[in-house]
């Protein structure tokens, strides 16, 4: 969208046909201080050969009781395992960042040529910048808004015991029934059972491999009291600390379309994608809010959850898979301008069925 220049030239004080000119020119840098990081460590590998990755998953044998000599006649019987169960991520979504330059027009508002080309790093710099944020905002959405099949694969925790207090008194017992909530349900994981993973295989998690995903408003109130006392036991002060995505990224998706007048802005986006046009266009990443009075389809927002999640708990994160990242320019010498495209894929997202996507929320 064009946007009209926020000054003009002053007027010099003696000579009314003369202007006074800029003394410098700062094209700021340092617009992203920090990314969001959990997605880088989820990648795995992917490249230019083929598109697909297989996941595969067995189960637990069992055991018969031995019949001695009888056995004998049963040598020649054969004992296969179950089929496997095979899990495939796709190469299926490629996107395209796009941005046009020239060194000829561009270069007369800027004073000198330094000014011209520190504009010009910073706007090509954008290009990798914005694919970060493609990145990070695409996997915090689906962590925050995805959930897993299975009841157990749902835990919810009850808090009214801290309904009747107030101040840090309720906040302390929050974050306490909290932490025995967690602390049962790592005991519940680290034994045998077939209920946290969607394949209903035999499984166990050691605690040093479960990761929990936090989110931030209940983060934040626990900080409010004695982490430490609350979280002393079991390395549940890990957990704690491990991960912490901010609330927004955290809602259930509207599983059919919404209707524009139904769209009162409390949708955010689960994709990035340019709502309205013309004038009226509104450009948001995932995890932004959708302009209200526009349709959304099936799947491509998100409201707030009606029971606060807390966190989510995996073993294993889901995977980002690329398939490749490249940049290319075109130089039109009858425009005299450079078009500059960084092209790139990745597979859908879904958790592996083989391991835990556990929803923590307030009962």
């Amino acid at each position: 969208m064009a946007i009209q220049s926020s000054f003009t030239l002053t007027a010099n004080e003696i000579y009314d046909t003369l202007a006074n000119m800029i003394i410098s020119q700062e094209v700021f840098a340092d617009n992203l201080g920090s990314h969001q990081t959990l997605v880088d460590k989820a990648r795995v590998d992917g490249g230019l050969l083929g598109d697909t990755k297989l996941y595969y998953a067995t189960d637990v044998l069992s055991s018969s009781a031995w019949g001695n000599d009888a056995e004998a006649a049963n040598l020649l019987s054969l004992d296969r395992a179950e089929d496997p169960e095979v899990q495939a991520i796709k190469l299926d979504i490629f996107r395209q960042i796009r941005l046009t330059t020239d060194n000829y027009l561009t270069k007369r508002a800027f004073a000198d040529e330094g000014a011209f080309s520190s504009f010009n790093s910073v706007m090509l710099g954008w290009m990798r910048e914005t694919k970060r944020v493609y990145d990070g905002t695409l996997y915090n959405v689906f962590i925050g808004t995805h959930k897993a099949t299975g009841a157990a694969q749902t835990v919810s925790v009850d808090l009214s015991g801290a309904a009747s207090l107030t101040g840090v008194e309720k906040e302390q017992m929050e974050a306490m029934l909290i932490a025995q909530s967690m602390a049962d349900l790592f005991v519940k994981m680290g034994d045998y059972s077939r209920d946290y993973n969607d394949y209903g295989n035999l499984r166990s998690y050691a605690k040093e491999g479960i990761k929990v995903i936090w989110n931030s408003k209940f983060v934040n109130k626990i900080r409010k009291v004695d982490l430490p006392t609350i979280f002393h036991k079991d390395g549940l002060i890990e957990k704690f600390e491990e991960e912490i995505l901010p609330e927004r990224y955290f809602g259930d998706v509207n599983g059919s379309q919404v209707a524009a007048a139904s769209n009162n802005g409390q949708y955010r986006s689960v994709v990035e994608k340019v709502y309205g046009s013309g004038a009226s266009a509104v450009h948001v990443f995932p995890g932004d809010a959708i302009p209200s009075g526009v349709i959304i389809a099936a799947g491509e927002g998100y409201t707030a959850p009606a029971k606060d999640v807390i966190c989510k708990v995996v073993v294993k994160l889901p995977p980002l898979m690329s398939a490749f990242e490249v940049g290319t320019t075109f130089f039109n010498p009858r425009s005299l301008t450079e078009n500059h495209y960084l092209t790139f894929g990745h597979n859908t997202l879904t958790h592996l069925k083989n391991y835990p996507f556990i929803t923590v929320q307030v009962k």
